[in-house]
């Protein structure tokens, strides 16, 4: 199975096989666009790269939680009415006021499986920790990450995303025991150096992640 791998820029990106086509966290605002979340405000630094059938026949999108550089208003009009969405509890309202209807709501560590095309694609959401400081992991919310094992008649892949975490043994302990054949990182390091503190994986803790889990790629 050969998975492709398209970064459409910051949280977003398209993996495909064949005619399956799977996305996540759709942020297509401009560059230069500032995103609040409350306690603080970010500007975008790079313009995202894609085209319009980028998004066309999307099977399954995957949303990781509800902070605007995840889920913003242009990303939310690339989502069809025939995709499955996965999400958690807090995009689950954004979603579905925006008429999106065949939602799976995932708290942490619930598996499901999806029958789509010639594929079961088992989703498992792991935990993901938005901070070091536990008080602004707390009010930065719930995030999913997530473990996917996509399968066809022939063979298997497992596939790990992050989203917004940082390394934490509670993390490496979910996925005790998986076969991971590509990891994809959130990376950034956001707020590092601040009274924030790190919200987001560093080079460090992503090597430090690489070493526990052994990813393929």
């Amino acid at each position: 199975m050969e998975i492709k791998f398209n970064w459409i820029g910051g949280a977003t990106f398209i993996l495909s096989n064949g005619n399956l086509k799977i996305a996540c966290d759709p942020v297509l605002c401009e560059k230069g666009t500032v995103q609040d979340f409350f306690w603080f405000k970010s500007k975008r630094i790079e313009q995202p790269i894609y085209s319009e059938n980028d998004f066309e026949a999307i099977d399954l999108w995957l949303i990781t939680h509800n902070h605007e550089d995840h889920l913003d208003e242009i990303g939310l009009s690339k989502i069809s009415d025939t995709a499955e969405i996965v999400c958690n509890k807090n995009s689950y309202k954004i979603l579905k006021n925006n008429k999106k209807n065949k939602l799976s709501v995932f708290d942490r560590k619930e598996t499901k499986t999806f029958f789509i095309k010639d594929y079961t694609i088992e989703i498992e959401a792991i935990p993901a920790i938005h901070g070091v400081n536990p008080l602004s992991a707390l009010f930065d919310g719930k995030v999913n990450g997530y473990f996917l094992t996509i399968s066809d008649k022939n063979e298997k892949i497992g596939v790990y995303i992050t989203s917004d975490t940082v390394y934490k043994k509670q993390i490496i302990n979910s996925l005790k025991g998986k076969q991971i054949d590509l990891l994809i990182p959130n990376m950034g390091a956001a707020k590092q150096g601040t009274w924030i503190m790190t919200l987001t994986l560093n080079a460090e803790m992503l090597k430090k992640m690489i070493d526990k889990l052994n990813p393929k790629l």
